[in-house]
């Protein structure tokens, strides 16, 4: 019985062993053929690619594409440059990132003198300041003052009698009357001055004109330096024609003057009896900064600023120990490059980028709306031909400062600005899209 069985079980295994043995022979030989791994690749050579589709399109690397656009924006923004001279510089920035520089070497500038004699006066002297006049002597006894009266200038450019003011009509903040010190006395019962009406300009080194030129600088200046209401008649020393208008306006008010005019140095026991204060310095800086500034009226307005700030850090007051003491103070606090020379300040646009942001900053209610090459912003724009000078920030983040031909000036801002937007909003989306036709590779 038991053989019966055996024999029943060899029988019934054998034909399960034969089968598994097909089976795995089968499969390796499917494990054997060559695996198409392209999907719907055909070995047939007459089949042809069909052409790209929608679905044909690979994935190229975004910083290969952020390359490529560098690449083609930095040659199209040297392109919008390449008309620039030796004499102009352009710095473009976006959120703070360099997109355009053409700073050149440092150069002298005129506007660029001024811009940064007004942003450092206002650092140093501060925006409140305001450049007094004052007419002292000793007290008066019964209406007499013995003795001289004293007309003591603080560097004020603006002084000017009523009657010739005419000369500051285009003055944007106005002028400082002198009538106002005669009429104060007057009003105080001042009848007679015994002595003489002497200038006093000491609060800087004292100027010395040649006959007819208009002063640069001046601790006491009446009348922009004219004697009547001449623009050639013009007086060797400021200080002394002050004291002549002033001793004019006191006669015609009716205070009899023994003496006559001249010029000096007041001493401190001397009372003061009456004072008029110019505009504040951030009324003047605001005109200043809105205007051309290429009339003659402004002539000692600079100079008479950078003196102030050289009397002001312990200095001589003249314009080129002030000039160089700015620097000195710029160069430290900001990181630039100002030079002071004989001629003025040397700089490049790099400074001036660095002065515009410390304005903007400490004070940005001084600067107006502009327009450059088409490109509205706020900021500074000095017009004077051939060495203008402008900088400013857009409402969205992007700042430029320059110098130089304002016709040039304009064409490369608005080239540049070009460039901006078109690689902002009108891409090339097969050059720039991260995915291109296989067409195109």
């Amino acid at each position: 019985m038991k053989a019966t069985t055996g024999r029943i079980f060899v029988i019934a295994i054998v034909p399960m062993l034969i089968v598994t043995g097909f089976w795995n022979w089968t499969r390796d030989q499917v494990r054997s053929e060559p695996v198409n791994t392209v999907p719907h690749q055909q070995n047939s050579s007459e089949v042809q690619m069909s052409p790209v589709g929608v679905s044909s399109f690979r994935r190229v690397s975004p910083a290969i594409v952020a390359w490529e656009e560098r690449r083609s924006q930095a040659a199209d923004l040297a392109a919008a440059v390449n008309t620039l001279g030796e004499d102009e510089c352009v710095l473009i920035k976006d959120q703070g990132v360099e997109l355009v520089s053409v700073t050149k070497r440092g150069q002298f500038s005129e506007m660029g003198r001024r811009f940064v004699s007004v942003v450092t006066s206002l650092q140093l002297l501060g925006p409140d300041f305001a450049f007094p006049t004052v007419i002292a002597g000793n007290e008066p006894v019964d209406g007499v003052i013995t003795g001289n009266l004293f007309v003591v200038g603080g560097g004020d450019p603006a002084v000017a009698s009523d009657s010739l003011s005419f000369f500051f009509d285009d003055s944007p903040w106005g002028y400082t009357s002198l009538d106002v010190l005669a009429n104060a006395l007057t009003a105080s019962g001042v009848t007679r001055i015994t002595g003489d009406v002497i200038g006093d300009g000491s609060i800087f080194l004292e100027e010395q004109l040649a006959p007819g030129e208009v002063p640069t600088w001046s601790g006491l200046i009446v009348d922009d330096g004219r004697i009547f209401s001449s623009a050639q008649n013009r007086g060797i020393n400021s200080a002394q024609t002050a004291a002549k208008t002033m001793l004019d306006l006191l006669r015609a008010s009716g205070i009899t003057v023994d003496g006559t005019s001249a010029t000096g140095i007041a001493s401190e026991d001397l009372v003061p009896l009456a004072v008029v204060n110019s505009a504040s310095l951030r009324t003047m800086s605001q005109a200043l900064l809105r205007n051309n500034l290429t009339d003659p009226v402004w002539a000692s307005t600079f100079g008479n600023l950078e003196s102030r700030i050289a009397v002001h850090l312990g200095g001589q007051g003249f314009p080129q120990r002030g000039r160089r003491e700015m620097t000195l103070v710029q160069n430290a606090a900001l990181g630039t490059d100002l030079r002071s020379t004989d001629s003025g300040i040397e700089l490049a646009c790099l400074d001036l980028d660095a002065l515009f942001g410390a304005l903007e900053a400490e004070h940005p209610e001084l600067l107006g709306d502009i327009q450059v090459g088409g490109v509205g912003a706020t900021g500074v724009l000095i017009s004077a031909g051939t060495d203008s000078l402008v900088a400013g920030r857009t409402s969205l983040g992007v700042t430029f400062a320059a110098m130089g031909n304002k016709a040039l000036i304009e064409i490369a801002i608005a080239d540049v600005f070009d460039v901006v937007e078109r690689f902002s909003v009108e891409r090339d989306p097969l050059a720039f899209s991260p995915e291109v036709s296989l067409d195109e590779l």
